[in-house]
């Protein structure tokens, strides 16, 4: 059966207990909003006149606004009318969507151990969750539903644990080690990174990299595989009449799997050519997913289950291979810590909102690009990946999901251009944290 049709048999059964019916002002572009003060501490009480929106830097009017974050984004024309009758049925939606294809099986244990202690405390309201993995295949987990102990006792069975069985993480581990053990084996040979004293062995390093090709091209189907799955998931949660937080739990992963192995070798050669990938103006394969997410307000809060700064593979060689001291090499890898280029906000304090400068398309993709980053920071959710302390990470995760207000308000550009709109909130006269989506893309064909 074609892998399309398993996924959206998969996804029926994954949302086959909602009403799909949205709820949308297409004039109006919705935001939702949240506010913490220096101590993280979500903060309530706040109106419409206390807070400012811009789009690509020009001042827009609030149309409508809601506190009542209990409501679907969608519905914040009938949360402003008194006298509206509330939604029945569940009111949020929580998923967690589990990469296990590039987990480690000790992370996962992690990773299970926290999520058992978040479901152990969650209670029964108006809110119902998801546990999915994306992978080698999808794996409905655990369907919709808005009973925690359902959650645990799926945290607790077979099924999961055999999920996560961390086979493909521990050959990419391998993978990446054996490529390592090479490259000290070639140095001892060849020049490597300054030194020029050695052969350069130019046929060696030729035949080196159609080997790397052959590997690295072995992981980029699974990987686009995980990707697509991880697109359709935001593409369903999307439909749902309810408030939309997704986590995605990882170790991290490159979008371009031969990223992740041509640093392996750049680490040594830094001045080979044939190792550097060309840069690409955007990231294809999570595009899709993003734009769906801003356009929907699905946001996604992205937890690095190393815990810490956990280092990739490809990031332990020094440049100078003959070099006794350790290091990175100062290679930055998709999924790995990086620090925030100079002038960028803070992700990790949840103070991210645009700051003048930035490029115009937040998904533009560097070699130190960070994926997760990029998913949590575009939609404006969280990127956790500084503490090991995973609990913790879901619960200001789900606290999140409950706790935000929306703006909504009618562009002035009305162009029907397809480009990227930057948009911006801010607090007037009051020192908060403010978290919102980066932007949305404008209808039509993008120039």
């Amino acid at each position: 059966m074609p892998r399309r049709i398993i996924f959206f048999i998969a996804a029926f059964s994954l949302f086959a207990q909602q009403d799909p019916t949205i709820r949308l002002d297409v004039q109006q572009v919705l935001v939702p909003v949240i506010v913490t003060d220096k101590k993280g501490h979500h903060v309530s009480g706040l109106q419409a006149s206390d807070f400012q929106i811009f789009e690509d830097g020009v001042p827009q009017t609030i149309a409508s606004f809601s506190s009542d974050t209990a409501g679907s984004v969608d519905d914040i024309g009938a949360l402003t009318k008194s006298g509206a009758t509330p939604q029945s049925g569940p009111r949020r939606t929580f998923v967690i969507c589990v990469d296990t294809l590039h987990t480690a099986p000790a992370n996962a244990s992690r990773m299970r151990d926290a999520l058992q202690n978040l479901f152990e405390k969650e209670r029964p309201g108006d809110a119902q969750y998801v546990l999915i993995g994306v992978g080698r295949q999808m794996q409905v987990l655990q369907a919709a539903t808005t009973n925690p102990l359902a959650l645990l006792i799926k945290l607790r069975g077979p099924d999961f644990q055999s999920s996560m069985g961390g086979m493909d993480a521990s050959a990419l581990s391998a993978e990446l080690q054996n490529l390592r053990s090479r490259m000290d084996e070639l140095c001892k040979r060849c020049a490597c990174g300054t030194r020029a004293s050695r052969a350069t062995c130019d046929s060696e390093i030729e035949t080196l990299k159609q080997s790397v090709d052959s590997v690295a091209d072995r992981w980029t189907a699974p990987t686009n595989g995980m990707l697509e799955q991880f697109t359709n998931v935001v593409g369903e949660l999307a439909k749902l009449p309810t408030g939309r937080t997704l986590i995605l739990v990882s170790d991290g992963f490159n979008v371009n799997p031969k990223r992740e192995f041509y640093a392996a070798v750049s680490a040594y050669l830094p001045n080979r050519p044939q190792f550097r990938l060309e840069e690409t103006k955007e990231e294809p394969a999570l595009r899709d997913a993003l734009k769906v997410a801003s356009e929907r307000n699905v946001t996604i809060y992205t937890v690095d289950s190393r815990g810490g700064a956990t280092a990739s593979l490809a990031s332990i060689g020094s440049m100078d291979a003959g070099s006794s001291a350790g290091g990175g090499g100062g290679v930055s890898m998709i999924g790995t810590n990086r620090s925030v280029t100079a002038g960028a906000p803070s992700l990790r304090s949840g103070n991210i909102q645009s700051a003048p400068g930035l490029q115009a398309n937040p998904f533009a993709a560097g070699a130190d690009s960070a994926t997760m980053e990029e998913l949590a920071h575009a939609t404006g959710g969280v990127y956790f990946h500084e503490s090991g302390d995973m609990f913790k990470q879901f619960r200001s995760a789900l606290a999140d999901g409950r706790e935000y207000y929306v703006l909504a308000y009618t562009p002035k550009n009305t162009a029907a251009d397809g480009k990227f709109r930057r948009i911006t909130v801010e607090t007037t006269g009051k020192n908060l944290n403010i978290r919102a989506k980066e932007g949305y893309w404008a209808p039509g064909v993008a120039q």
